[in-house]
């Protein structure tokens, strides 16, 4: 069998907005944040890079995407244009030489020194599965729209391995990416192991204008032109409910430092989760209609006595008093061991709670989602206590129907949904119950000295 000189990259030519992105690399820096644009080749630009480390130094490399599917769609299968017009397989810039196996039932390829490339789905616990690889460089793929905890899970690995990490999405919303973007920015300033770079399509040219005109004619939202092409943060995260409304409360200045009006009472809205997360807003409805959100709580596994306890040192803390507690309808149910429900159990504690319920029932779902959505543009959020719940309802979203490829009419139950939930208790509550507890001044005054003192 005659031999041949390979040279890698193999059947690769980098354009040239890549070359800062691959010299990073080149040069050992150990987490690289991209955000790029559609159609910018990042994919192609970190595979061929692994493709000349993974020969270079042997080891295990792997390439996540947020499911099994978008993997094999977007590498294993994938066949992606030439600059000279033709059609190649991505896999086809591994040199046939150097590969010792190819298993397409797990998407991995063994290379001749020992390094495997592995395509994985980070969706089910697969997560837990790779870090069992032991990977010493991991490709993000799309990380915008992948689960974080993904990466917490393999980040020790890596680290332990003085691996290198590779971040590479589009925007969805100021989600979790939005974050680690921010933070790469700043630390590569100062830290020669990060790099970050964003790139639009007014950087690299890749993407004729023509094309944003026809997606403009076809009737494509801005938003979503502004998002995939421009790399725009600020458009809701994809299946949001609430997306658009958390940005217009940024644009406005809604979410900002936030008084307390010591002479209203302040509510508090509950989700309660039995073996979960619950989650408490604290805000006071002001005499102008408007509704601020003074104080964002989450916990899981701890009783409500912890809540209680939270509760009565905030009162301590901002000398305010209580009107009303809105809680889940749930909260009513009897706890099978004890034969007391909830609400019983928070009388005892000092707390008269307000069931959001109509004719004995919870409120539907629909009828929560309107009323969050008509009521966001009225409330003002304190930006440090509420930092956390912002981002809830910024990035509770619909569920995800990776057949059919639509978001179905159910929410997706992650770590966002408790401070959404949650939040749907204040709305409903406050505009289908009113405020059940209005005081008095002579009642408020008769509060304060009772819990305060004065």
């Amino acid at each position: 069998m005659n031999s041949r000189e390979i040279t890698l990259p193999y059947m690769f030519k980098p354009r040239k907005y890549q070359l800062p992105f691959l010299a990073a690399l080149d040069q050992g820096k150990k987490r690289i944040v991209a955000v790029l644009h559609r159609g910018a080749g990042k994919d192609l630009m970190a595979l061929n890079w692994i493709i000349k480390t993974a020969i270079q130094k042997p080891a295990v490399y792997l390439h996540c995407f947020p499911k099994y599917s978008q993997g094999k769609k977007a590498i294993w299968n994938s066949v992606h244009q030439t600059d000279d017009g033709e059609s190649m397989s991505y896999l086809d810039h591994i040199p046939p030489e150097l590969i010792r196996n190819k298993d397409s039932s797990e998407m991995r390829i063994t290379f001749i020194n020992g390094s495997v490339y592995c395509i994985m789905g980070m969706d089910g616990k697969n997560a837990t599965q790779a870090r069992g690889m032991n990977p010493s460089c991991v490709i993000m793929s799309e990380y915008a729209f992948m689960d974080p905890e993904s990466w917490y899970t393999i980040e020790p690995r890596v680290t332990q391995n003085n691996g290198t990490a590779i971040f590479l999405s589009t925007p969805n919303g100021q989600n979790h990416f939005y974050d680690l973007y921010n933070f790469a920015k700043e630390k590569s300033k100062e830290n020669k192991d990060w790099f970050s770079n964003l790139l639009t399509i007014d950087d690299t040219g890749a993407v004729d204008p023509k094309h944003i005109k026809e997606l403009r004619d076809q009737g494509y939202p801005e938003d979503f032109i502004q998002q995939e092409y421009y790399c725009s943060f600020t458009r809701g995260a994809q299946g949001s409910y609430y997306g658009k409304q958390i940005q217009e409360s940024r644009d406005d200045g809604r979410i900002c430092k936030v008084s307390i009006d010591k002479s209203l009472p302040c509510f508090t809205a509950w989700d309660i989760g039995v073996g979960d997360s619950s989650a408490i807003w604290i805000g006071q409805q002001l005499s102008n209609g408007k509704i601020t959100l003074l104080d964002y709580y989450e916990n899981h596994g701890v009783g409500l006595d912890h809540y209680i306890n939270y509760l009565d040192k905030f009162r301590n803390k901002h000398d305010i008093i209580w009107g009303t507690h809105y809680v889940p309808h749930d909260m009513r149910n009897r706890e099978f061991t004890s034969g007391i429900s909830r609400l019983e159990i928070a009388e005892n504690l000092g707390y008269k709670m307000t069931p959001v319920v109509k004719d004995n029932q919870a409120y539907s779902f629909e009828v929560g989602i309107q009323c969050v959505r008509s009521t966001l543009s009225n409330c003002i959020f304190d930006a440090e206590s509420c930092k956390f719940g912002i981002k809830c309802l910024d990035l509770y979203r619909k569920k995800f129907n990776e057949t059919l490829k639509v978001y179905s009419d159910e929410p997706c139950h992650d770590r966002y949904s408790h401070g959404a939930d949650a939040f749907r208790m204040a709305c409903v509550g406050i505009k289908e119950l009113g405020n059940s507890r209005k005081l008095s001044s002579d009642q408020i005054k008769e509060m304060r000295k009772k819990f305060l003192g004065y």
